[in-house]
Protein backbone atom coordinates (compact mmCIF):
# COMPACT_ATOMS: atom_id res chain seq x y z
CA UNK A 1 0.00 0.00 0.00
CA UNK A 2 1.50 3.23 -0.85
CA UNK A 3 -0.20 6.47 0.15
CA UNK A 4 -1.69 9.17 -2.43
CA UNK A 5 1.07 11.54 -4.11
CA UNK A 6 -0.68 14.64 -2.33
CA UNK A 7 -0.04 13.11 1.09
CA UNK A 8 3.63 11.63 -0.16
CA UNK A 9 4.49 15.29 -0.98
CA UNK A 10 3.48 16.68 2.47
CA UNK A 11 5.07 13.78 4.34
CA UNK A 12 8.60 14.54 2.40
CA UNK A 13 8.13 18.01 2.52
CA UNK A 14 7.80 17.74 7.03
CA UNK A 15 10.15 14.88 6.82
CA UNK A 16 12.99 16.49 4.76
CA UNK A 17 14.32 18.41 7.62
CA UNK A 18 17.18 20.15 8.25
CA UNK A 19 18.99 18.35 10.65
CA UNK A 20 21.35 20.47 12.90
CA UNK A 21 25.19 19.71 13.38
CA UNK A 22 24.65 18.18 17.12
CA UNK A 23 22.09 15.51 15.43
CA UNK A 24 23.65 11.79 14.82
CA UNK A 25 23.54 9.91 12.46
CA UNK A 26 21.98 6.95 13.76
CA UNK A 27 19.22 9.54 14.30
CA UNK A 28 19.20 10.68 11.14
CA UNK A 29 19.44 7.41 9.69
CA UNK A 30 16.30 5.87 11.86
CA UNK A 31 14.02 9.40 11.00
CA UNK A 32 14.74 9.08 7.04
CA UNK A 33 13.73 5.03 7.63
CA UNK A 34 10.44 6.13 9.47
CA UNK A 35 9.79 8.27 6.28
CA UNK A 36 10.32 5.66 3.90
CA UNK A 37 8.03 3.53 5.71
CA UNK A 38 5.57 6.01 6.22
CA UNK A 39 5.46 6.33 2.27
CA UNK A 40 5.18 2.87 1.59
CA UNK A 41 2.36 2.29 3.85
CA UNK A 42 4.31 0.09 6.38
CA UNK A 43 2.91 1.85 9.53
CA UNK A 44 4.04 -0.94 11.99
CA UNK A 45 7.72 -0.68 10.54
CA UNK A 46 7.11 2.71 10.95
CA UNK A 47 6.22 2.47 14.60
CA UNK A 48 9.21 -0.40 15.37
CA UNK A 49 11.28 2.50 14.28
CA UNK A 50 10.56 5.36 16.45
CA UNK A 51 10.29 3.04 18.98
CA UNK A 52 13.60 1.98 18.17
CA UNK A 53 14.58 6.16 18.29
CA UNK A 54 13.04 6.61 21.65
CA UNK A 55 14.67 3.39 23.17
CA UNK A 56 18.06 3.96 21.46
CA UNK A 57 18.29 7.87 21.29
CA UNK A 58 16.21 8.84 24.11
CA UNK A 59 17.33 12.99 24.12
CA UNK A 60 16.38 13.22 20.42
CA UNK A 61 12.77 13.98 22.07
CA UNK A 62 12.32 16.26 18.93
CA UNK A 63 12.50 13.47 16.07
CA UNK A 64 10.75 11.18 18.32
CA UNK A 65 7.55 13.48 18.42
CA UNK A 66 8.28 14.61 14.78
CA UNK A 67 7.68 11.26 13.80
CA UNK A 68 4.60 10.30 15.47
CA UNK A 69 2.99 13.17 13.81
CA UNK A 70 4.55 12.08 10.47
CA UNK A 71 3.28 8.57 10.90
CA UNK A 72 -0.05 9.89 12.33
CA UNK A 73 -0.48 11.56 9.10
CA UNK A 74 0.60 9.16 7.03
CA UNK A 75 -2.33 6.85 8.53
CA UNK A 76 -4.64 8.95 7.47
CA UNK A 77 -3.90 9.67 4.33
CA UNK A 78 -4.11 5.88 3.54
CA UNK A 79 -7.55 5.33 4.74
CA UNK A 80 -9.89 3.70 2.24
CA UNK A 81 -12.25 6.76 2.15
CA UNK A 82 -14.81 4.42 0.69
CA UNK A 83 -14.88 1.80 3.45
CA UNK A 84 -15.65 4.28 5.91
CA UNK A 85 -19.03 5.33 3.89
CA UNK A 86 -20.00 2.00 4.23
CA UNK A 87 -19.56 2.08 8.14
CA UNK A 88 -21.11 5.70 8.66
CA UNK A 89 -22.48 4.93 12.10
CA UNK A 90 -19.37 3.41 13.60
CA UNK A 91 -16.71 6.07 11.96
CA UNK A 92 -18.72 8.89 12.62
CA UNK A 93 -19.07 8.13 16.86
CA UNK A 94 -14.66 7.92 16.59
CA UNK A 95 -12.25 10.47 17.05
CA UNK A 96 -9.95 11.23 13.83
CA UNK A 97 -6.75 9.42 15.98
CA UNK A 98 -9.21 6.85 17.19
CA UNK A 99 -10.56 6.28 13.28
CA UNK A 100 -7.38 5.81 12.09
CA UNK A 101 -6.09 3.02 14.66
CA UNK A 102 -9.35 1.19 13.94
CA UNK A 103 -8.54 1.02 10.28
CA UNK A 104 -4.96 0.28 10.15
CA UNK A 105 -5.97 -2.85 12.22
CA UNK A 106 -8.43 -4.47 9.71
CA UNK A 107 -6.65 -6.97 7.33
CA UNK A 108 -7.90 -6.99 3.87
CA UNK A 109 -9.16 -10.27 2.03
CA UNK A 110 -10.60 -11.47 -1.05
CA UNK A 111 -12.34 -14.60 -0.78
CA UNK A 112 -14.09 -17.39 -3.54
CA UNK A 113 -17.50 -18.94 -3.07
CA UNK A 114 -18.05 -21.50 -0.85
CA UNK A 115 -15.63 -20.54 1.75
CA UNK A 116 -16.82 -21.04 5.10
CA UNK A 117 -16.03 -17.99 7.51
CA UNK A 118 -17.63 -19.19 11.04
CA UNK A 119 -19.27 -22.64 11.66
CA UNK A 120 -21.94 -22.96 13.43
CA UNK A 121 -20.80 -23.87 17.81
CA UNK A 122 -17.15 -23.33 17.17
CA UNK A 123 -14.81 -20.52 18.76
CA UNK A 124 -14.45 -17.21 16.73
CA UNK A 125 -12.23 -13.79 17.84
CA UNK A 126 -12.93 -12.30 14.28
CA UNK A 127 -14.84 -9.72 12.93
CA UNK A 128 -15.75 -8.89 9.25
CA UNK A 129 -16.64 -5.80 7.46
CA UNK A 130 -17.85 -6.92 4.11
CA UNK A 131 -17.43 -4.54 1.42
CA UNK A 132 -18.62 -6.58 -1.88
CA UNK A 133 -19.90 -10.05 -2.49
CA UNK A 134 -22.82 -12.07 -0.07
CA UNK A 135 -22.40 -14.18 2.62
CA UNK A 136 -25.08 -16.98 3.89
CA UNK A 137 -25.59 -17.60 7.23
CA UNK A 138 -27.43 -20.19 8.52
CA UNK A 139 -28.27 -23.19 11.00
CA UNK A 140 -26.23 -26.73 10.16
CA UNK A 141 -29.41 -29.29 9.14
CA UNK A 142 -28.99 -33.01 9.81
CA UNK A 143 -29.01 -33.73 6.15
CA UNK A 144 -25.19 -31.75 6.09
CA UNK A 145 -27.30 -28.55 4.13
CA UNK A 146 -27.33 -24.77 5.73
CA UNK A 147 -30.83 -23.70 6.21
CA UNK A 148 -30.74 -19.92 5.53
CA UNK A 149 -31.64 -17.78 8.43
CA UNK A 150 -30.06 -14.35 6.62
CA UNK A 151 -28.04 -13.00 3.73
CA UNK A 152 -24.97 -10.36 4.41
CA UNK A 153 -23.39 -7.90 1.96
CA UNK A 154 -21.77 -4.99 1.04
CA UNK A 155 -21.89 -2.66 4.61
CA UNK A 156 -22.63 -5.37 7.17
CA UNK A 157 -20.73 -6.85 9.71
CA UNK A 158 -20.00 -10.79 10.48
CA UNK A 159 -18.84 -12.34 13.49
CA UNK A 160 -20.60 -9.83 15.97
CA UNK A 161 -22.12 -11.99 18.04
CA UNK A 162 -19.00 -14.21 19.69
CA UNK A 163 -16.97 -11.09 19.16
CA UNK A 164 -19.38 -9.16 21.25
CA UNK A 165 -20.11 -11.78 23.79
CA UNK A 166 -17.88 -14.45 25.40
CA UNK A 167 -19.44 -17.35 23.25
CA UNK A 168 -19.68 -20.14 20.72
CA UNK A 169 -20.65 -19.19 17.03
CA UNK A 170 -24.55 -19.17 16.82
CA UNK A 171 -24.28 -19.84 13.14
CA UNK A 172 -22.67 -21.06 9.92
CA UNK A 173 -21.30 -18.17 7.97
CA UNK A 174 -20.06 -19.49 4.05
CA UNK A 175 -19.49 -17.10 0.91
CA UNK A 176 -22.10 -17.21 -1.66
CA UNK A 177 -20.13 -15.01 -4.28
CA UNK A 178 -16.59 -13.60 -4.00
CA UNK A 179 -16.34 -11.40 -1.29
CA UNK A 180 -14.27 -8.82 -0.47
CA UNK A 181 -13.66 -7.87 3.58
CA UNK A 182 -11.81 -6.75 5.82
CA UNK A 183 -11.12 -8.88 9.31
CA UNK A 184 -10.75 -7.66 12.59
CA UNK A 185 -8.60 -10.43 15.28
CA UNK A 186 -9.81 -9.97 18.69
CA UNK A 187 -6.59 -9.74 19.89
CA UNK A 188 -5.82 -7.18 18.48
CA UNK A 189 -8.93 -4.90 19.22
CA UNK A 190 -7.77 -5.76 22.86
CA UNK A 191 -4.31 -4.26 22.37
CA UNK A 192 -6.07 -0.81 21.77
CA UNK A 193 -6.44 -0.04 25.84
CA UNK A 194 -3.52 1.73 26.78
CA UNK A 195 -3.37 4.28 23.38
CA UNK A 196 -6.81 3.97 22.93
CA UNK A 197 -9.15 3.62 26.13
CA UNK A 198 -12.59 3.52 25.01
CA UNK A 199 -12.37 2.64 21.29
CA UNK A 200 -12.97 -1.00 21.84
CA UNK A 201 -16.53 -0.57 24.06
CA UNK A 202 -17.48 1.82 20.85
CA UNK A 203 -17.07 -1.01 18.26
CA UNK A 204 -18.53 -3.55 20.77
CA UNK A 205 -21.38 -0.87 21.35
CA UNK A 206 -21.79 -0.73 17.65
CA UNK A 207 -21.91 -4.47 17.22
CA UNK A 208 -24.21 -4.40 19.97
CA UNK A 209 -26.77 -2.39 17.82
CA UNK A 210 -26.09 -2.60 14.31
CA UNK A 211 -25.23 -6.36 13.94
CA UNK A 212 -27.44 -9.47 13.14
CA UNK A 213 -27.35 -11.15 16.63
CA UNK A 214 -31.29 -10.24 17.67
CA UNK A 215 -31.96 -11.82 14.56
CA UNK A 216 -30.55 -15.25 14.27
CA UNK A 217 -31.03 -15.95 18.31
CA UNK A 218 -34.43 -15.07 17.87
CA UNK A 219 -34.94 -17.07 14.53
CA UNK A 220 -32.70 -20.05 16.73
CA UNK A 221 -35.30 -19.78 19.81
CA UNK A 222 -38.85 -20.09 17.39
CA UNK A 223 -36.66 -23.19 15.99
CA UNK A 224 -35.21 -24.94 18.90
CA UNK A 225 -37.83 -26.71 21.28
CA UNK A 226 -36.39 -25.92 25.09
CA UNK A 227 -37.13 -26.89 28.11
CA UNK A 228 -39.71 -24.85 30.55
CA UNK A 229 -37.03 -22.24 32.60
CA UNK A 230 -37.63 -21.51 36.23
CA UNK A 231 -35.93 -18.79 38.13
CA UNK A 232 -33.83 -20.07 41.30
CA UNK A 233 -31.94 -18.59 44.23
CA UNK A 234 -29.18 -20.30 45.57
CA UNK A 235 -25.72 -20.55 44.95
CA UNK A 236 -23.05 -23.19 42.78
CA UNK A 237 -19.63 -23.94 43.66
CA UNK A 238 -18.19 -24.97 40.02
CA UNK A 239 -15.05 -27.20 39.35
CA UNK A 240 -13.06 -27.25 36.45
CA UNK A 241 -12.61 -30.42 34.91
CA UNK A 242 -10.20 -31.62 32.48
CA UNK A 243 -10.34 -33.35 29.16
CA UNK A 244 -10.34 -36.55 30.78
CA UNK A 245 -12.93 -35.36 33.52
CA UNK A 246 -11.18 -35.02 35.77
CA UNK A 247 -11.39 -32.16 38.56
CA UNK A 248 -8.67 -29.36 38.86
CA UNK A 249 -7.72 -27.30 41.18
CA UNK A 250 -9.77 -24.01 39.77
CA UNK A 251 -12.74 -23.36 41.65
CA UNK A 252 -15.11 -20.70 41.73
CA UNK A 253 -18.35 -19.97 43.04
CA UNK A 254 -22.00 -18.39 41.57
CA UNK A 255 -25.24 -16.81 41.96
CA UNK A 256 -28.07 -19.00 40.43
CA UNK A 257 -30.44 -16.96 38.49
CA UNK A 258 -32.30 -19.52 36.40
CA UNK A 259 -32.35 -23.24 35.78
CA UNK A 260 -34.15 -25.92 33.33
CA UNK A 261 -33.60 -29.46 32.60
CA UNK A 262 -30.88 -28.87 30.15
CA UNK A 263 -29.13 -25.90 31.44
CA UNK A 264 -28.88 -22.59 34.10
CA UNK A 265 -27.00 -19.69 34.47
CA UNK A 266 -25.50 -18.16 37.57
CA UNK A 267 -23.67 -14.70 38.02
CA UNK A 268 -19.62 -14.48 38.64
CA UNK A 269 -16.83 -11.71 39.70
CA UNK A 270 -14.08 -11.88 38.00
CA UNK A 271 -11.46 -9.72 37.06
CA UNK A 272 -10.06 -11.61 34.52
CA UNK A 273 -11.52 -11.61 30.72
CA UNK A 274 -9.31 -13.61 29.08
CA UNK A 275 -9.36 -16.60 31.61
CA UNK A 276 -13.20 -16.21 31.20
CA UNK A 277 -12.60 -16.84 27.81
CA UNK A 278 -10.69 -19.93 28.25
CA UNK A 279 -13.68 -21.36 29.56
CA UNK A 280 -15.74 -21.74 26.48
CA UNK A 281 -16.71 -25.42 25.43
CA UNK A 282 -14.95 -26.84 29.13
CA UNK A 283 -16.34 -28.64 31.51
CA UNK A 284 -17.60 -28.30 34.85
CA UNK A 285 -18.86 -30.10 38.06
CA UNK A 286 -21.59 -27.72 38.92
CA UNK A 287 -22.17 -28.54 43.46
CA UNK A 288 -25.90 -26.65 43.26
CA UNK A 289 -27.49 -25.31 47.19
CA UNK A 290 -30.71 -24.02 46.26
CA UNK A 291 -33.76 -22.93 48.05
CA UNK A 292 -37.32 -24.41 46.87
CA UNK A 293 -40.40 -24.90 48.65
CA UNK A 294 -38.79 -23.33 51.73
CA UNK A 295 -35.99 -26.53 52.03
CA UNK A 296 -32.53 -26.42 50.74
CA UNK A 297 -32.08 -28.92 47.99
CA UNK A 298 -28.80 -30.13 46.91
CA UNK A 299 -27.17 -31.90 43.58
CA UNK A 300 -24.53 -32.03 41.91
CA UNK A 301 -24.44 -32.38 37.66
CA UNK A 302 -21.71 -31.92 35.09
CA UNK A 303 -22.22 -29.29 32.17
CA UNK A 304 -20.38 -27.18 29.56
CA UNK A 305 -19.65 -23.34 29.87
CA UNK A 306 -21.61 -22.62 25.64
CA UNK A 307 -21.90 -18.52 26.83
CA UNK A 308 -20.78 -15.73 29.17
CA UNK A 309 -22.90 -12.60 29.08
CA UNK A 310 -21.30 -9.19 30.34
CA UNK A 311 -23.40 -7.83 33.28
CA UNK A 312 -21.60 -5.19 35.10
CA UNK A 313 -17.93 -3.67 35.86
CA UNK A 314 -16.37 -7.25 36.02
CA UNK A 315 -19.47 -9.36 36.86
CA UNK A 316 -20.44 -12.03 34.46
CA UNK A 317 -23.02 -14.32 33.77
CA UNK A 318 -21.83 -18.33 32.89
CA UNK A 319 -24.64 -19.81 30.48
CA UNK A 320 -23.90 -23.91 30.76
CA UNK A 321 -25.49 -26.61 28.91
CA UNK A 322 -25.48 -29.48 31.66
CA UNK A 323 -24.46 -33.18 30.07
CA UNK A 324 -27.71 -34.88 30.55
CA UNK A 325 -30.92 -34.18 31.28
CA UNK A 326 -31.75 -33.30 34.94
CA UNK A 327 -34.02 -36.02 36.60
CA UNK A 328 -37.61 -34.85 36.44
CA UNK A 329 -38.52 -35.36 39.93
CA UNK A 330 -35.68 -32.71 40.36
CA UNK A 331 -36.61 -29.95 38.26
CA UNK A 332 -40.14 -30.58 39.20
CA UNK A 333 -39.56 -29.13 42.87
CA UNK A 334 -38.78 -25.67 40.95
CA UNK A 335 -42.24 -25.03 39.90
CA UNK A 336 -44.04 -22.30 41.32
Amino acid sequence: MTVCLTAVLQLSISADRVFDMETSNTVQELFKRIQQAVIKGNFTEAEKLRNELIVNEPMAISEAVQAAELIEQGMSAAIDKNHLALYPELYDGLSPEERSSFFHSLKKYTLAANKILLKFGSLNNRLFFIEAGTVAVGLPQPDNKLKVIAQLGRGDVLGEYSFATISLCSATAVTKTECQLRCLEGKVAEGWEEKHPGLYEKLIDYCLKYGRIDQIERFKEAQTPSHPRYPVEGVVNATLLDKNGQSTEMKFRGEIGEISRSGTSFSIHSNKKEELKKLLTRSLSLDFVCKTSGKQLSFTIPGEVVRVSFLLYSDYLLHIKFHKLIPEEIILKFKP
